[in-house]
């Protein structure tokens, strides 16, 4: 068969031709990628730092080299103390970058980008959202943090006061427990590259060693893996709650995407379609986009970049 009648083919070769017109997300596949190995560096030799970054990393990944900053607060609180230097590090970034670690640096957010473009070659067909149901379900990742933040706190009052002697995921990081995220990248990978099995070998002492726990969460985690398929990042805006406490803090930052509606067609809304975020970004103008769900991807500046652009908050 010739290739020039291949769909596949075809579908490939003008996916290739769009993405060689997207300087920005050529750029940020490539950055993705370097923080991707930096930060599962071990297996290049690197050091692990005691470091909170405010990205999403499952404690226990067996290569990381640095702390999830959601998961090093639920530790900390859950000790009786007050993360003081982790949450700093979130509204420090929030206000200088938004919430750029999550389009650019986050391994988690890198992995819901892989399943969009498998979802796109696959031609799986994708949900539309709608504007009303996307508001509410992204207020689910922020109740997440504050039920993980009480639940931590409750465990550290309790172990101040000599009641709790339990040490497990559950009392110390009880989001991380139940994460599809580090069901995948822990659970899955020492069962399947390690051959470590659930329910058996020490290693899930921490992470649930009920056999059926065990089972329950990766049935939650195929669900996700389904969704994320058809809808951009679904992870990312109704589950991960470091990008909703990230979120939090970046609505006026620095660093944001300004819109000039001089240069807008009207009714276009070719910007908000290419946003994997499903940021209304017409409702936004020279100001700049204060939207918490803006991962500032760059992917409307491409789309449209007559009319976009990153730029400093005024």
């Amino acid at each position: 068969m010739s290739t020039a009648n291949n769909p596949e083919t075809n579908f490939f070769a003008n996916w290739l031709n769009t993405l060689s017109h997207k300087r920005i997300r050529m750029l940020r596949l490539l950055t993705q990628i370097t923080f991707f190995l930096v930060l599962n560096g071990a297996f290049l030799k690197l050091k692990r730092m005691p470091l909170p970054l405010p990205v999403h990393i499952p404690p226990g990944s067996p290569y990381a080299i640095a702390w999830g900053g959601f998961s090093a607060i639920q530790f900390i609180l859950s000790s009786g103390q007050f993360p003081f230097f982790a949450l700093g590090i979130f509204f420090i970034t929030g206000a200088i970058s938004g919430r750029l670690f999550c389009g650019w640096v986050c391994p988690v957010g890198f992995w819901q980008d892989i399943l969009d473009f498998i979802g796109s070659i696959s031609r799986i067909p994708k949900f539309q959202v709608t504007r009303k149901t996307d508001e509410g379900f992204k207020e689910i990742p922020m109740t997440l943090a504050v039920a993980a933040f009480v639940w931590s706190s409750w465990m550290g009052i309790s172990r101040l006061k000599g009641e709790l002697v339990a040490d497990n995921a559950f009392s110390r990081m009880i989001f991380d427990a139940v994460d599809p995220a580090g069901t995948l990248f822990v659970t899955w990978f020492y069962a399947i590259f390690w051959k470590i099995v659930p329910g058996k070998d020490s290693f899930f002492s921490d992470v649930g060693s009920d056999l059926n726990f065990v089972i329950f969460n990766s049935i939650v985690l195929v669900a996700v893996l389904i969704m994320s398929l058809k809808v951009p990042r679904f992870y990312c805006r109704y589950i991960c709650p470091t990008g909703a406490l990230l979120g939090y803090c970046s609505q006026a930052s620095l660093l944001t995407i300004k819109r000039n509606p001089l240069n807008c067609e009207e009714g276009c809304r070719e910007c908000e379609r290419a946003c994997p975020m499903k940021v209304p970004l017409t409702e936004f103008g020279l100001e700049g986009i204060s939207d918490q769900a803006c991962i500032q991807c760059g992917d409307c500046i491409d789309k449209c970049p007559e009319a976009l652009s990153f730029g400093i908050r005024i």
